[in-house]
């Protein structure tokens, strides 16, 4: 019987995380309408035993839990693989640091039943501190740990916001009139280079204008030390704006008008809030507001990583 979701774990030296990832997915769930497909794109720690593990032991239903390893570093080609790779007529990628709900699973699964039609959709995300939140950490800075949160009831995306790429799905009948993710975008080994998702849900607007948001679609990002570190943000700011800079290389003046239009007004929205915070005597979380913005632009214009 044919899968109607596959749920795709792009993976990179997570094994540890990797192990909770697939408990949590598998936790009170069986069922023949989705498969587990796990790309490991070239790691060196026990990425492959911890799949085995779970094929031998919890996978006790016959639930399909598929290994791949795709040995062309990058994100994005690991995700290409896994839509080479997916047997089901429906894709979801999944990070391979997250606790799932009761609801992910069966909330994607009757989505896409009861939306024959549609294309691209977006799930809940929620970020959990595996190690003290610092004290600079804001709420606005979230978003660069996975937070992602559109409200609690189902509706379409506004037309300046996407799904976050740890909790995504797709048709995957799209990909045979679209291209999918970018390999010149998106992380490679430690690289942290974004803006993959972002460039390949616009080229989907612009034939497909609905874009769903499933609220019950809801998961939990696990963030660890190494990820709370302002080395850490300094290094996603940059690879914002490098992201940022190979995304428009290729679009109209009027695209990039708009889009530093957009950082703009976002640079001048952070004077409001670090005054807000420097009011409720938070000055950390003020300073890094501003920090964060000025690494994107540097970023943009290919400055070295020096805080």
């Amino acid at each position: 019987m044919q899968p109607v979701v596959t749920f795709i774990i792009c993976s990179y030296n997570r094994a540890h995380y990797l192990d909770d990832t697939l408990h949590s997915l598998l936790k009170n769930q069986s069922s023949p309408d989705f498969e587990l497909l796990v790309i490991d794109n070239n790691s060196n720690d026990e990425t492959p035993e911890v799949v085995k593990k779970y094929q031998k032991s919890i996978n006790k239903d016959g639930q399909p839990i598929r290994y791949i390893k795709e040995t062309t570093q990058g994100l994005s080609h690991a995700r290409n693989r896994g839509i080479k790779e997916a047997d089901a007529p429906h894709i979801v990628f999944l990070d391979d640091d997250i606790r799932a709900s009761e609801s992910l699973i069966p909330a994607w699964i009757s989505f896409f039943e009861n939306h024959p039609d549609a294309i691209a959709a977006g799930g809940k995300i929620h970020v959990q501190f595996d190690a003290p939140r610092p004290k600079w950490m804001s709420h606005f800075l979230l978003p660069l740990l996975g937070h992602h949160d559109l409200g609690s009831s189902p509706k379409k995306y506004p037309k300046n916001k996407y799904p976050f790429g740890g909790n995504m799905g797709f048709k995957k009948s799209i990909f045979e009139d679209i291209e999918p993710f970018n390999p010149n975008l998106g992380r490679k080994g430690e690289s942290l280079n974004a803006g993959e998702e972002k460039e390949l849900f616009r080229r989907i607007r612009e034939k497909h204008n609905d874009i769903y948001y499933i609220p019950d679609a809801f998961l939990y990002h696990r963030v660890g030390a190494n990820r709370l570190t302002k080395k850490y943000i300094q290094q996603q700011a940059l690879g914002l704006g490098q992201s940022m800079r190979l995304r428009l290389r290729e679009t109209s003046t009027l695209q990039h008008c708009l889009n530093w239009l957009s950082e703009t007004v976002k640079l001048l929205g952070s004077f409001p809030l670090a005054l807000g915070y420097l009011c409720i005597l938070q000055p950390a979380k003020a300073t890094m507001l501003f920090r964060f913005r000025r690494w994107i632009w540097k970023g943009y214009f290919g400055a070295s990583n020096n805080i």
